[in-house]
């Protein structure tokens, strides 16, 4: 605790250390730390901060989202001459700046979880959103990375990534195994349908099976097995067959309750059996969800099929009446009309025959019961129609349904898409405005929007699932430049990389430490160990193969995005930069959280050893920002965490080193003492 009330050289700790040896093998240098504003403040006040605390790289930061508010300011509460001011500041400075859009979007697939949809509205407004950050980065930054957070949709954990030796090797809960949650999407409705639950319960009905050990089927009159038509199209197992129950000593249908695991297996040893290969996920649950349908669909099936019969003798009917109706009518004409009365006939007024008959004129009485079976066969048709209908689209949505992840993919990609064009179009308009004379600086780096992995909980934060979604973005919009403009294979998909990469927060990805399943008797440090081998395995194939284009930097201790410095969580931070630094990268972004605004950036610079605030003079001047002032007449003296009795470092540069008086007044430094 001395360092924080004492001026003198605070201990190091093995972090620290660990921080230094990768600086002094890789050289990360001040220059390459960069740093957020305060999204809560005027964001030209909130650069002006930053580049007096010393930052070369500094990303504007926005909580607000839709219309702006003072706390909550958005991209677009910035106008013109502020945004002018903003660049100016940044190119006077020898600064680069970023721009991270609002944390109000999660995603960009519409995933909606109030309404348990993927609404169109939702992802009209992310694009939005991330559209006016774009249009921000374009008149107020030097360029570079738009960020926006994941978060496409629900999917669980254990099922989805295991060891060699097939164990899962993430847990969302205790008791996913059993508990594990599946869902699943219409891609027409944009309905969620699910959850579909490892432990949900259903009654299935017991087949009988022949001596051959095969399940028997309904059959003919001639011995042939009966298919319908309707569940042939859909049921690739019995294709459309109808098997026998077997039945107890008192005639019922013998029934058992098994949960949705136990199926599976039955399900999938007949897949095996009867198709010859092994399902996969999807195909598993949308069975599971057609069989929980099923007993709907054959009622309203077989209704159906009961009121066609019925419409279909009342047609046969019909067609009789008519006949009788018509001949009846040219008799009458023939017959004189006081000889008509030996043609009527005797009519039952009732079924069971306890209201006597009477006469009736045949035409009348023909008439009448044409008109009752009109309004029968309205009836009986649209009974017919409704139950067939309804089982039949019952069964379509099954077909058409997708897993909700996959879907999410889908739409996220035609977003990322259209967000990437048009980060496209607004870097060439900066260039453009540039020659034109209507802005005082070009752009210095090509604008390009940049999903961030969030958290674990939904799509986008695993590696695998950040990589998919750049590459199936930068597919997507390859598609619409050739569409829209006409461009070569090539050029579409150079410009595709270029406008859409990933951005990769190591504390963000550290946070799946909590769910990482231990092995039987390996300690925790032996657990994390191999968590973090696994976690620099995924982060070096997403550097080698260009996914990454942004980083950034945070620190926690496995549990939640809490934003510690560099150095003090559990983050594998030195591993990574490590390998981010072989690929070439040379800018990393500190994330500043609730308790270290204004030390996180110092504090990664004390913990990577690099030089601040001096000039080097070999053997005179100290090396590092850490070394203990061996030459203050050279005008360096160590203010970690204390200046003038304060227990953190001081904001902007004081003293002889404070800027020059014609760098005095807004949009600069005001000479405020206290600053």
């Amino acid at each position: 605790m001395n360092e924080y009330y004492s001026s003198g050289q605070p201990e190091l700790s093995p972090r620290s250390r660990e921080m230094k040896d990768i600086d002094k093998s890789k050289e990360v240098g001040i220059e390459e730390w960069g740093t957020t504003t305060n999204p809560f403040e005027h964001q030209t006040n909130a650069l002006k901060a930053r580049i007096f605390h010393g930052a070369n790289r500094v990303e504007f930061a926005f909580f607000g989202q839709q219309k702006g508010r003072k706390e909550q300011p958005t991209p677009e509460s910035f106008g013109k001459r502020e945004r002018q001011d903003m660049r100016e500041l940044a190119e006077f400075n020898k600064v680069q700046t970023t721009t991270h859009a609002t944390v109000g979007v999660s995603g960009l697939s519409g995933f909606n979880p109030q309404q348990n949809s993927f609404d169109e509205r939702t992802r009209k407004e992310g694009i939005d959103e991330i559209k006016r950050a774009i249009h921000f980065a374009a008149e107020a930054t030097t360029g570079g990375a738009v960020v926006f957070h994941t978060g496409e949709a629900f999917r669980s954990m254990i099922s989805r990534w295991q060891d060699k030796d097939g164990k899962p090797l993430f847990k969302m809960f205790p008791e996913e195994e059993e508990r594990e949650m599946h869902f699943l999407a219409d891609p027409v409705t944009r309905r969620i349908i699910g959850p579909i639950r490892e432990n949900d319960r259903v009654a299935v009905p017991k087949i009988k099976y022949g001596k051959d050990g095969k399940p028997e089927y309904i059959k003919d009159e001639n011995g042939n097995i009966v298919e319908d038509e309707l569940l042939k199209e859909y049921d690739k197992v019995n294709k459309g067959r109808i098997p026998i129950y077997e039945f107890d000593e008192k005639g019922n249908i013998q029934t058992e309750m098994i949960d949705f695991k136990e199926w599976k297996k039955r399900r999938i040893k007949e897949w095996e059996e009867k198709v010859g290969r092994r399902p996969n996920e999807e195909e598993i649950v949308k069975d599971f969800f057609q069989f929980q349908q099923l007993l709907q669909v054959q009622y309203n099936l077989y209704f159906g099929i009961g009121h066609e019969q019925q419409y279909k003798k009342g047609l046969e009917d019909r067609e009789r009446i008519i006949k009788a109706l018509n001949y009846y009518k040219k008799l009458k004409k023939k017959v004189p009309k006081e000889d008509w009365w030996q043609f009527e006939k005797k009519a039952e007024l009732d079924r069971w025959g306890l209201i006597p008959p009477k006469n009736v004129d045949p035409v009348k009485w023909l008439q009448e019961q044409l008109w009752d079976i009109d309004r029968n066969l309205s009836y009986t048709r649209e009974l017919a129609v409704q139950g067939r209908r309804t089982a039949r689209e019952t069964l379509d949505t099954v077909k058409r349904s997708q897993l909700a992840h996959d879907y999410a993919v889908k739409e996220s990609a035609k977003s990322i898409a259209e967000i990437g064009e048009y980060a496209w179009r607004m870097t060439e308009k900066a260039h453009k405005d540039y020659k034109d004379g209507k802005v005082n600086y070009d752009i210095k780096n090509p604008i390009y929007v940049a999903p961030e992995n969030l958290f674990p909980e939904t799509y986008g934060s695993h590696p695998d699932e950040l990589k998919k979604l750049v590459i199936e973005g930068r597919k997507a919009m390859v598609k619409r430049l050739k569409s829209n403009y006409g461009m070569k294979e090539k050029e579409a998909e150079k410009l595709a990389k270029q406008h859409i990469k990933a951005t990769f927060d190591i504390g963000h990805a550290n946070i799946w430490r909590k769910y990482f399943v231990s092995k039987p008797g390996e300690s925790l440090e032996q657990r994390d160990k191999r968590f973090n081998k696994w976690l620099l395995k995924k982060t070096k194939d997403l550097l080698k193969e260009g996914i990454i284009g942004h980083i950034h930097v945070s620190d926690n201790f496995g549990f939640h995005d809490e934003h510690l410095t560099a150095g003090d969580g559990n983050s594998p931070i030195k591993e990574f930069i490590a390998q981010a630094k072989k690929e070439g990268f040379d800018e990393f972004i500190v994330e500043s959280g609730s308790f270290n605004p204004m030390t996180s950036l110092p504090d990664t610079w004390m913990h990577f050893d690099s030089p601040v605030y001096s000039i080097h003079i070999p053997g005179i001047t100290p090396d590092r920002w850490t070394d203990p002032s061996s030459a203050p007449q050279h005008g360096w003296s160590n203010f970690y965490r204390s200046y003038f009795g304060r227990t953190e470092g001081p904001r902007y540069i004081v003293g002889d080193y404070a800027p020059s008086e014609d760098f005095k007044g807004a949009p600069f430094y005001t000479g405020v003492g206290l600053e």
